[in-house]
């Protein structure tokens, strides 16, 4: 097992380019992310940080961290292929002057106006979904020589572990896999869940690419009582520190031992409107928790 242990501005309540919803400047988010022990981030969201790749190179120098991925959230219900492959191109071209490998891409269709419910989708939708999905990963690759390790999401049209096998049945695609968002979706709200645990198990070959997240029991149950979104959950907790939900890690540890994990970890927390000082000081808890229970190094 070799685990590359990196960060991202979501951690620090970074959604959006304009830093909301924590309003933390992006020179903070890169200081304080090396300060709390990384030397490593993912890019997103688009345009959070400088998107000119010298002059991010150059900010990434002055604190010791290089990009482990960038990330593209791509409405596929609403675009063409030939829209999709647009949509991704200039982070595409960044990423390839940065020298990154992996490009992040989930499925952003919930978000855009107008669009009902999944359960009401026809399946024209559904194709144009999936053909989207697998037209970026070829371009992508293709024109790029980058891989694409897609996010299933709670809240979008990849999340159910139905919607996730289909898109691995389509063609050679590689999974970012997000252990809260899995357990979210799929998985109990009692300690020691297993169910993204075992789907690490059977879609070992698939996944090259984790998001490391854990999700507060009490407040998923909450979140179902209450008819929360996904996003009224994530502002209320309900993904927690490493060390406090459903997952035990100590188990997942052994699981990527077991397969001989290979490749990045993103810690991500999901946590809405907090200060800069208490997402740094959460940074650093879960981080020292991975050393603490053997995780890494």
């Amino acid at each position: 097992m070799e685990i590359r242990i990196a960060t991202a501005p979501c951690s620090w309540g970074v959604f959006y380019a304009d830093g909301g919803t924590s309003g933390v400047p992006w020179p903070v988010f890169l200081q304080q992310a090396a300060q709390a022990g990384y030397t490593e981030i993912e890019l997103c969201p688009e345009g959070y940080l400088p998107v000119d790749p010298e002059i991010l190179r150059a900010e990434l120098k002055k604190h010791g961290l290089t990009v482990c991925a960038g990330t593209a959230t791509v409405p596929f219900g609403k675009l063409s292929q030939a829209e999709c492959r647009d949509f991704v191109r200039g982070l595409a071209q960044r990423l390839a002057r940065l020298e990154v490998r992996d490009m992040v891409v989930m499925d952003g269709t919930a978000y855009e106006p107008g669009f009902e419910d999944k359960g009401a989708w026809n399946q024209t939708l559904w194709d144009r979904v999936y053909e989207g999905i697998l037209s970026v990963n070829d371009f992508i690759r293709e024109e790029y020589g980058l891989r694409m390790v897609f996010h299933p999401h709670a809240g979008t049209a990849i999340e159910y572990t139905a919607e996730i096998e289909k898109l691995l049945s389509l063609g050679e695609v590689f999974l970012c896999f997000d252990t809260g968002h899995h357990v979210y979706a799929n998985g109990g709200t009692e300690p020691r869940d297993r169910s993204a645990l075992e789907f690490l198990l059977a879609h070992r070959e698939r996944i090259p690419y984790l998001h490391f997240k854990n999700m507060d029991g009490a407040v998923r149950v909450q979140a179902a009582e209450s008819g929360w979104t996904v996003s009224e959950a994530f502002a209320n907790g309900v993904m927690c520190n490493l060390e406090d939900g459903v997952i035990d890690f100590r188990e997942l540890r052994d699981v990527l031992e077991e397969i001989g994990y290979r490749g990045t970890a993103v810690i991500e927390q999901d946590m809405f409107g907090r200060t800069a000082e208490f997402a740094c000081h959460a940074a650093e808890v879960n981080l020292r928790y991975l050393r603490d229970i053997h995780m890494i190094p």
